[in-house]
């Protein structure tokens, strides 16, 4: 074979690898922009409260991530912990 046509057969199976991949992904990827963008929206609504109103949800939202995350962070260690002990 010749070089220039392994190089098309290498990017044809590099763009069904692409494929593959963006139909697992695109589903995870729209997931977090729409979670992004509620809080985006919900930032823009509350906004035309006024300053205090707005400093406060920034707040609140901030604080919701961090310590769902460490929920999260936590639940995850404590299970693969109690799979490992068996």
């Amino acid at each position: 074979m010749e070089e220039g046509g392994s190089g098309i057969i290498r990017w044809r199976v590099f763009g069904e690898e692409v494929k593959r991949v963006g139909y697992l992904a695109g589903p995870m990827i729209g997931v977090i922009l729409s979670q992004y963008f509620l809080q985006i929206i919900s930032m823009v609504m509350v906004g035309r409260l006024g300053k205090l109103a707005l400093s406060s949800t920034a707040i609140a939202i901030s604080l919701c991530n961090v310590s769902g995350f460490s929920v999260i962070v936590s639940l995850f260690f404590l299970i693969s912990h109690s799979f490992w002990d068996i």
